[in-house]
């Protein structure tokens, strides 16, 4: 045992003054991944997006028209930027994406109001940006039942009706509504939480893949099994083992900054945490070694994370729900260590459900662990036969 730490020892020493002798190391470990964090933290701040741009077409120009103008530009959601003159000018400022959406008054509308007709009020929201065009159809929605809703009572009151025959007659059945777990409807809730980390493992399997690539592409590889007393185990954890310490405190920060300095909320304990965390950064770290055991070329395995890295960010259910896509989809989804890091957080630190229904999202990622075990003489003999496996490769590149 003495022998083996020792030459873990000496292998992540070798690789510590490997890191340090190009700023790509730190570029891609701590400069980026710390970037990107600040970044989506500070995008997300705010929890929702607010005073998204609209415009008002007043045909009517009436008090209750303006009235109700200034009721939509109140709202947190809504902002009026532009009063126009008609649907056609509107319709040229929403392609121009100057403005989301907007509103029209028509003609005779407080007219139609006093005389007990029923005037439309039509919106129109850029829906081919879903989450802005998704929030201005609610915020308008509400905003013009409230009016409406407002005007009825009046009218009633005016009648002479009671208050709680107009209750009954306005709304006769009332709602009592619990949002769960994001009670305020905050957006970074869901997006922050699952971006981040998506965005870190990116920079944790590409790191991985061009660490073990580069050995074997300066042919000093050799030199790195010699170290480990010609272990490929060895070898892997003394390499991998700063990159896996510095990645984890990475992570740690991520966490930082989303549970006490964003306050999310977190319904689990520190160590929970810690190891949900530690685990999708050793899973992603087994996935590249995975790759560059399967294609011991760099530029081959680097292309194949990159690939596997990006569609994290479409397949692991946060943007589109997973039991919706096709069953192919889903199967391949289950392919993706961060589909079950989303999983620990929204049963487990999200909502603070029991270990049992988290439980099988680490036995997955452990599973992931354990997948270089199944190509490690593959790997080992690319170490040993680096340049038998650049000729192959110039082989079939010539043929």
């Amino acid at each position: 045992m003495k022998e083996i730490l020792v030459s873990i020892r000496n292998v992540a020493r070798r690789e510590v003054n490997r890191m340090s002798s190009r700023s790509l190391y730190i570029l891609v470990m701590l400069v980026f991944p710390l970037l990107s964090i600040l970044f989506f933290g500070s995008l997300f701040k705010d929890g929702l997006p607010t005073k998204m741009p609209i415009a008002i077409v007043d045909l009517d120009q009436t008090a209750t028209s303006r009235k109700m103008a200034r009721s939509i530009d109140v709202t947190p959601m809504s902002k009026v930027v532009e009063f126009l003159q008609s649907e056609t000018e509107a319709m040229s400022e929403l392609r121009a994406g100057n403005i989301y959406g907007f509103v029209v008054f028509p003609k005779n509308f407080e007219a139609d109001i006093l005389t007990s007709k029923q005037p439309i009020v039509g919106y129109y929201y850029h829906n081919a940006f879903l989450t802005a065009g998704g929030l201005i159809q609610s915020n308008l929605a509400t905003v013009l039942r409230s009016l409406s809703g407002g005007i009825n009572i009046k009218k009633r009151e005016a009648m002479g009706q009671s208050k709680d025959y107009i209750s009954s007659q306005v709304q006769p059945i009332q709602r009592n509504t619990h949002q769960l777990f994001n009670p305020t409807i905050t957006y970074s809730v869901y997006l922050s939480t699952i971006v981040m980390p998506i965005m870190l493992q990116i920079f944790i399997l590409l790191m991985t893949v061009y660490s073990i690539g580069i050995e074997i592409k300066e042919k000093t590889s050799r030199e790195w099994l010699r170290l480990s007393n010609k272990s490929v185990v060895i070898a892997l954890i003394g390499k991998l083992l700063p990159y896996t310490v510095s990645f984890f405190i990475v992570m740690m920060f991520q966490n930082f900054i989303l549970y006490r300095v964003m306050q999310m909320p977190m319904h689990t304990n520190l160590g929970w945490l810690m190891l949900g965390s530690f685990m999708f950064v050793l899973a992603y770290q087994a996935v590249g070694i995975l790759f560059i055991g399967v294609l011991p070329l760099m530029r081959h395995a680097l292309n194949l994370a990159a690939f596997f890295s990006i569609l994290a960010l479409s397949l692991t259910g946060f943007s589109f729900p997973t039991d919706s896509m096709p069953p192919v989809i889903q199967y391949w989804s289950n392919l993706l260590p961060a589909r079950h890091y989303m999983h620990i957080f929204q049963s487990q630190i999200l909502t603070g459900f029991e270990l049992k229904y988290s439980l099988p999202s680490y036995l997955y990622l452990l599973i992931f662990v354990l997948l270089p075990l199944i190509i490690l003489s593959r790997l080992k003999s690319a170490l040993i036969y680096q340049r038998f496996v650049e000729d192959i490769h110039s082989m079939n590149s010539s043929i």
